[in-house]
């Protein structure tokens, strides 16, 4: 038994090696590094020493740190629960047997396609307030001034609108594949049974897509933790410190003469952070497998 698992394996090493080298060197060797970055201070161009735990005090003591984390917390708070709601009525939509289904799929996962900056980019001109036809549009024809990207509980919301407008088709596309993965027995017994419509959406549906459900939340929500691109392309932190997120601020820390060793102190922090968080979510959405009994 053990020879034959031996051979197996070596039968198995030339199909695994290339993708264990490649995932060492690009994700283990990087991660490594970065933990070492915490325990040192300096540059990289004036050489770095040992610091012990001075990075991970100095965190615990970074008041704008916290406001990052209360402003990354905001954020997701808005967009989470706004993705979760929009995309499973989207996808439940888009399982549905319509003539033509197949041309709404394509137009709802198209904004998916774009780059999150070149998504920026069009919103910003989209609501530019000289030329912006959204503020002119609102302006003009609403008599409704819309501080689009100077007021702060404005901008924050904007922001997750943005977010939900670019990753709808996505998680659309995700929900749909759940629903349809649905065996048709199973409806067609509930319906005999009486259920239908709403009722047949939460007894039977949800409980079937649980699996999905729970997928689609937590990238939803890692994709909430680490938002960047739409900051930088938007707002650069601004109004004021209003969506100075947890990763513009490690970016500025990293980039823009701040330290390296401490922004790689807030990764690993902003990392533990998303794994809690993820597992919480894994555990209240945990599924035991009788849904499909």
């Amino acid at each position: 038994m053990i020879r034959r698992s031996l051979l197996d394996l070596a039968q198995a090493l030339p199909f695994l090696l290339p993708k264990a080298a490649v995932f060492g060197v690009f994700v283990l060797v990087p991660f490594g590094y970065t933990i070492l970055l915490t325990f040192q201070q300096g540059s990289l161009l004036s050489g770095l020493t040992y610091a012990g735990l001075d990075n991970y005090r100095t965190v615990l003591t970074d008041t704008l740190f916290r406001q990052t984390l209360v402003n990354t917390a905001v954020f997701m708070l808005i967009c989470v629960p706004a993705t979760i709601v929009v995309t499973l009525l989207v996808g439940m939509l888009l399982s549905s047997s319509v003539r033509g289904m197949s041309a709404y799929r394509t137009l709802i996962y198209l904004p998916s396609l774009l780059s999150i900056v070149a998504t920026g980019l069009v919103w910003k001109i989209m609501v530019d307030s000289e030329y912006g036809p959204v503020s002119n549009l609102f302006s003009q024809v609403l008599g409704i001034d819309v501080p689009w990207l100077t007021d702060a509980t404005v901008t924050m919301v904007f922001l997750a609108l943005i977010t939900l407008w670019s990753t709808c088709g996505f998680y659309s596309i995700i929900f749909m594949a759940g629903f349809n993965n649905i065996p048709t027995d199973v409806l067609e017994a509930a319906r005999i049974d009486g259920a239908s419509g709403w009722r047949l959406f939460i007894k039977i549906k949800m409980p079937l897509i649980r699996p999905v459900l729970q997928l689609v939340l937590i990238l939803v929500t890692i994709n909430s933790i680490q938002v960047f691109d739409l900051v930088y392309v938007l707002t650069n932190g601004g109004p004021g410190t209003a969506t100075y997120t947890a990763m513009w601020y490690i970016y500025q820390s990293a980039f823009n003469g701040g330290s390296l060793s401490y922004a790689a102190t807030m990764s690993i922090v902003l990392l533990l952070v998303t794994a809690v968080i993820s597992a919480i979510f894994i555990g209240r959405t945990r599924s035991d497998g009788s849904d499909y009994e």
